[in-house]
């Protein structure tokens, strides 16, 4: 399973970049994304059944973060995630609020 395209191609309506890892751009509202672990989650026939993959999606903006936050979980709860956490920071320094989504998939078809 490639968690990473995944992500991609759920967040692909968006109007701002989205990016793994790292985003380099100079664009003030953008997503970047990161596989956080990757592991069989049910076992049969003495092999793994199952894979599931956790990842965080993380939301940057200056502005207020409300409604992309919520574009961000309904876009990725369609691609058959599902967001286990939301977490909402300001960064004093950067002066960027940053929204965490801990989210999972499993390729149980």
């Amino acid at each position: 399973m490639n968690v990473k395209a995944l992500i991609k191609s759920a967040l692909s309506t968006l109007t701002i970049p989205v990016e793994a890892l790292v985003y380099e751009g100079a664009a003030t509202e953008y997503v970047i994304y990161n596989p956080a672990d990757e592991r069989a989650v049910e076992y049969a026939d003495d092999g793994e059944e199952i894979i599931g993959a956790w990842a965080q999606v993380h939301y940057f903006t200056r502005g207020d973060p409300q409604a992309k936050k919520e574009q961000i979980r309904t876009l990725l709860k369609a691609a058959g995630f599902t967001v286990q956490s939301t977490q909402e920071f300001y960064e004093d320094d950067s002066k960027y609020f940053h929204v965490v989504h801990e989210v999972y998939i499993d390729d149980d078809e």
